[in-house]
């Protein structure tokens, strides 16, 4: 019999593709006005999060699904476990990193036992939950037959999410802030960076940092300096990520710094933006993907190592990483 003749599927590609045409989307935005920045349309509380596994969205996959405004998704085959049924021909929604992992057998291994290990990713298809909802809603309406795929009998619903005032919101991210120690000062020269000389971390005064529709002036201020102590933990001391060897380059750790900032805005219920200031290095993003096809996912990665440390700082009863 002939074998067929399938198409390999670029997985790295495919994932870039659409993290590409969503920064496109930001730049595109700004520049026709928008001063306000690229709202991530992720529920406050909480990251992305794939109901089938119990798995919260990690690195770049968070970063995916916050730029395609996914907040529930799942493979096929997890709806299915969930009672749910996708579309049939519906396209996915998104597709999503999955490592890619292989075995070492004890005697080749240095621990002389079997090991796991991960050498490259696939790309995986998911549906939102949107999508299968709208999928039972459309069927229910159509009065003249029976739904094909209805609801199950006790269906996953999405979590009611709890209401937190914006003082209670922003004194856990005040908590979360100290518990990391590091230095911080701030000036009334309008600029936030982070020195690794000295260690430490300048940031703009409070009352310079103002509202936008989309989210108060405490939020900004909270997502830079998220931002900002995103870079704290590249110092040698910590994840010793500054002097990196790839040498990607200045806008790879600032895409780096804006992934944790996103995940703690996610983790800790603040309102997150990309910034329009950000313009630049976004531009810079676009290119480097042409350039470099694990940019997106080395970015993720660093990011999500970063976070772990920082949580690594906080008393046992503080919020967990998702």
């Amino acid at each position: 019999m002939a074998k067929q003749n399938r198409e390999k599927i670029d997985h790295t590609a495919r994932l870039n593709d659409q993290v590409r045409v969503a920064l496109q989307a930001v730049v595109d935005g700004v520049e026709a006005g928008d001063t306000d920045g690229f709202e991530l349309p992720f529920q406050a509380g909480g990251r992305p999060y794939n109901p089938a596994t119990g798995h919260a969205a990690t690195g770049s996959n968070a970063l995916i699904c916050f730029l395609l405004g996914v907040n529930y998704y799942s493979t096929y085959d997890g709806w299915q476990k969930l009672g749910y049924q996708v579309p049939r021909g519906q396209e996915a929604t998104l597709y999503l990193a999955r490592p890619r992992k292989f075995k070492i057998d004890a005697d080749k291994s240095p621990t002389g036992e079997d090991e796991w290990r991960v050498g490259g990713f696939d790309s995986v298809a998911v549906w939102s939950y949107d999508v299968v909802m709208q999928r039972v809603a459309e069927e229910e309406a159509e009065m003249k037959r029976k739904p094909r795929h209805p609801m199950p009998a006790k269906p996953w619903t999405p979590p009611a999410i709890k209401e937190v005032s914006e003082v209670e919101t922003m004194a856990r991210a005040e908590e979360f802030i100290a518990n990391l120690g590091a230095k911080v000062s701030h000036t009334t020269e309008g600029r936030a960076f982070y020195r690794p000389s000295d260690d430490s971390i300048t940031m703009p005064v409070r009352e310079m940092f103002s509202a936008t529709k989309t989210r108060t002036a405490t939020a900004s201020y909270f997502g830079v300096l998220f931002h900002e102590h995103t870079h704290w933990t590249g110092h040698k001391s910590r994840c010793d990520r500054l002097g990196d060897k790839s040498k990607r380059g200045y806008a790879h750790e600032e895409l780096v710094a804006e992934i944790g900032a996103l995940l703690l805005c996610a983790d800790l219920g603040v309102t997150a933006t990309i910034r329009p200031d950000h313009i630049k290095y976004i531009a810079s993003w676009l290119k480097a993907l042409d350039d470099d096809k694990r940019y997106i996912f080395s970015a993720g990665k660093l990011a999500q190592d970063a976070v772990e440390h920082m949580y690594s700082l906080q008393p046992e009863n503080q919020v967990q990483a998702a």
